[in-house]
This record gives structure tokens, sequence and C-alpha cells, in this order.
């Protein structure tokens, strides 16, 4: 048994999936699989349950996957140690991100980070459930830092701070009764359909939210991925969106919608992004100087 057994082991536990760890980890399946095999075969245990449609850990499972994480994650923490004793920043560093949400300049941040640090690889991670996912990732120590929107506050066990925020407005049709309006109250949007990113998104909580402390009833009849396709949808009688300025803004430029935006004013809260990192793990040395440029460059006493 070596690192790499460990590391195929979590991928797969990690995603409960031969065929997603295999494209995470850039390998054949079958090298995947027959890795898993070699690793059970030695410590003469099943690791996975496979007799249903979606695999399963076993007890053995579960145990290993705890202390596998904790070997990984020492021996990352000795190669970060190496790394950070040379004159050059080395190593690797993973961020997670929102998908459609470009509030921040990612590519051109990326580009100075390489300029500074040209020996460390950068993975770039998105999820399917939104910040939340993000928040789980950073929490089991998947990724390092993420940029990510919160309702509330940060969980305990994470710290950051805000980088970026973007009003909200609501996108109706150019032809809708609202269009010409100067401001809109929740209240007279009662009865009205609308599109929406799915439950578990940021978005998604700060507009429920809203409605909810209003007292008015919101129906969303499409719940659509990416936060910037949530406009283009409304020109096709579809509902209404209530999405973030600069998503609004990125429909009407990139797709020549027909739609107008409407202010909330104070009713809806403003989308922030976050950049956020985990308490209860140090920050490698490449991650550390990741977050160091984003905070330099984005915050304003950086």
């Amino acid at each position: 048994m070596d690192v790499r057994h460990l590391s195929v082991f979590t991928a797969v536990a990690q995603d409960l999936s031969f065929t997603r760890a295999s494209e995470r980890l850039l390998l054949a399946q079958s090298a995947v699989s027959t890795t898993v095999r070699e690793l059970e075969r030695e410590l003469g245990v099943e690791l996975f349950d496979r007799s249903h449609r979606q695999i399963r850990l076993t007890g053995a499972g579960e145990e290993l996957l705890t202390r596998a994480r904790a070997v990984l994650e020492q021996m990352r923490e000795i190669g970060d140690a190496v790394a950070s004793a040379a004159t050059e920043l080395r190593g690797a560093v993973t961020m997670g991100l929102m998908t459609g949400v470009d509030l921040v300049d990612v590519p051109g941040l990326l580009g100075r980070y390489h300029e500074r640090h040209p020996a460390v690889s950068v993975q770039l991670r998105a999820t399917g459930l939104g910040s939340t996912g993000l928040v789980a990732q950073l929490e089991r120590g998947e990724i390092d830092v993420a940029l990510l929107s919160v309702v509330d506050a940060l969980p305990a066990s994470l710290r950051g701070e805000v980088v970026a925020s973007s009003p909200y407005v609501l996108v109706v049709p150019a032809d809708h009764r609202f269009a010409d309006a100067e401001r809109v109250a929740l209240a007279a949007l009662e009865g009205e359909s609308f599109i929406d990113l799915p439950p578990g998104y940021g978005s998604r909580r700060i507009v429920d939210d809203a409605f909810a402390h209003a007292g008015v009833s919101r129906r969303v009849l499409i719940e659509v991925a990416d936060l910037s396709t949530a406009a283009t949808y409304v020109p096709h009688g579809l509902g209404l969106a209530i999405v973030p300025e600069f998503a609004a803004s990125a429909a009407r430029a990139d797709h020549g919608m027909p739609v107008r935006s409407v202010p909330l004013g104070d009713a809806v809260p403003a989308f922030e992004v976050s950049l956020a990192w985990s308490r209860r793990r140090p920050l490698t040395a490449a991650a550390q100087g990741l977050v160091e440029l984003l905070r330099g460059e984005l915050l304003p006493n950086g």
C-alpha cells in the first residue's frame, strides 16, 4: 500500500463513483478499479459495497477513508514544508468557484499569481450544489480556498471576508407592466412565475428569504444551474428573474436580450462574494500566497 493507492481510493470514496474519480484523476477507469482492487486484496477486506446501483463505502471503507485523509494531509504538509524551504514557491493550490459568477476577475488574478509563482499549479473546482457544496468541500479539505456566496455568515469552521458585491434587480420582458418602473416592491410580484437557481445555492437562499420575510409566496417555474443564464429565459415567457445586476447586464450584453432591469431597493440584500478558507487546517504556502494576492487586490485595505 502506498500513497497512490490511498489517493485513488480517497477520490473514489469522495465521489462514490469510479467514473468521476477517473475523470478527476485523469486516469483510465480500469486503472482506478485495478488500484482499488489491489488495495482491497492487500488489506483483505472489501472497501466498497458494489451490490447497489451506486457504490457505497463498507464499514472498513469508512475507517480507511478517515485514516487515508489524515495520511494524505500529512504528506501534503511535508511536501509544502519542503517547498516553502526553497527560494521559489512550489506546490499546488485548489480553488473552488461558483459557476456563472464573474464579479471577480479570476483569470486576471490567476495570471498575476502565475507571474509571481510560476512553479505553482492551480486547479479550479466547481460543484453542482453551489456555495453549499463549496463550504462542504472546504470543510472536508478537498479544496484550499473558495469564492462563494453566504447568506448570513460563514460557518464557524471557515474564515474569510467579502471581496465583491452586486445589488439584486428584477429582470422582466421589455413589454412587461414593470418594465418602466423606477422600483418594484416584492408584494407587487405575488402570482408571478420565476426563473431561479435550485435550492442550496446562495443566491436562491437570499431571494427565498427576502420573499418569506415580506410574506409573499413565490413560484419558481424553471430552475437553472448557472446564475448567468437565468435572465436569458425571461423573454420567452417562462417567468421573471431576480438576479444580481452583473448577471442581468451580462445577459443583455452577451445575448442582446430584450429585457429590462428594475431596481428592488433594499427589499433583497446585495449578492456578496466571499473569499473563504478553513480554520481547521493550515493553508499551504501556495494557498497562502493566493489568499494574500486576492486580499491585496480585492480589498481596499488588503
